[in-house]
């Protein structure tokens, strides 16, 4: 009797064993992460969205950093143009890492001359300064600038907001592209909120 007892006691312990192995075995950190799998390949309209964006936000990056170098930029606003070109720098950097990880080329632009095929040739309707706004922004100063600056960068959020919103009307399906849409049009309305705000009142 009590070696049969000990015999499956010996089973018990040997089973339990075997179930903790594949057990653990099953909650192993993934070689391959399960969410790639399930992320969709992007479409024409993805990609083409992506290189637009890029030349977009390059554009706001170059506006914030010309207003951010003249004195005299009262804090309010100095603090928005900073925020700017730290977030759309920053998902720049992320969707040009994007594109190459899709075997795609990234973007390098710089303003209005770089821009090359990305920008469209409606650039203008998404609040693309042309290289004459970009010049009278560079050469203005002061409270001249403050408002040059709040004016054209509301237009040009707008036009941000509005190739998010037909991107995500329009069928682009991969999810990082969507959620960059869905931040773009959060954010930039949020700043084109605080920004009519320091606007001069006439």
């Amino acid at each position: 009797m009590p070696l049969r007892r000990l015999g499956a006691a010996l089973v018990l312990v040997a089973t339990a064993l075997t179930v903790g192995a594949l057990t653990l075995r099953d909650h192993r950190p993934q070689t391959r992460p399960v969410a790639a799998v399930a992320v969709a390949t992007p479409s024409g309209i993805d990609v083409h969205f992506a290189g637009m964006m890029i030349v977009h936000h390059a554009q706001a990056v170059q506006m914030s950093r010309a207003l951010v170098a003249k004195p005299g930029i009262p804090e309010r606003v100095r603090l928005i143009a900073e925020f700017i070109v730290r977030d759309q720098q920053r998902e720049i950097d992320e969707t040009n890492a994007w594109l190459t990880a899709w075997g795609e080329r990234p973007v390098e632009a710089t303003g209005p001359d770089d821009a090359g095929e990305h920008a469209g040739a409606d650039a203008v309707a998404h609040g693309m300064l042309t290289a004459a706004q970009l010049g009278e922004l560079d050469r203005a100063e002061g409270a001249k600038a403050v408002d040059l600056f709040l004016r054209l960068m509301i237009e040009h959020h707008r036009g941000a907001i509005a190739m998010s919103r037909s991107l995500l009307d329009g069928g682009g399906r991969n999810v990082y592209i969507h959620g960059m849409a869905k931040h773009v049009i959060r954010e930039q309305t949020t700043e084109n909120d605080a920004m009519r705000a320091l606007l001069p009142t006439r």
